[in-house]
């Protein structure tokens, strides 16, 4: 894209690491180099309602699909990426977030439709910090 991205080497995160997250903490993912939030909002982000089961946390390991809120079809994380224009380097890093063993939310970026509030509805909404910015609320 016409750029050179000069960065610090950061590890990547293992793809098989899962971690349980309470949505009330703000876990610093040292293995992926920022740290993950979230804020309660209505009509925005996952529905509360969904949460009771429980949000992991895991990363990339290819062939993950969403169908984000308010678009028709599920389309390749993949592709989703690119399209916003996320470097390559930084795909493995962005925190997934699994309700149950599906794909709800890409953090700080789309809710997958399944999981997405109702204008009325409760929600959480995810942010994720990269790099030297990243510091806790």
């Amino acid at each position: 894209r016409d750029s050179i991205h000069l960065t610090t080497p950061i590890s990547e995160p293992s793809p098989g690491l899962v971690l349980d997250w309470d949505p009330g903490s703000t876990p610093d993912l040292d293995v992926a180099g920022g740290v993950l939030s979230a804020s309660e909002a209505t009509g925005s982000g996952i529905r509360r309602s969904a949460l009771q089961e429980g949000v992991r946390v895991s990363f990339r390991r290819g062939g993950e699909r969403c169908q984000p809120a308010g678009r028709r079809h599920h389309h390749a994380l993949k592709k989703l990426l690119q399209e916003q224009g996320v470097p390559p380097w930084e795909r493995r890093r962005l925190p997934l977030l699994y309700i149950g063993d599906r794909l709800a939310a890409v953090a700080g970026l789309w809710v997958c439709e399944p999981f997405s509030t109702a204008p009325d509805e409760a929600g959480l909404v995810s942010r994720w910090q990269r790099g030297q910015q990243a510091h806790r609320d």
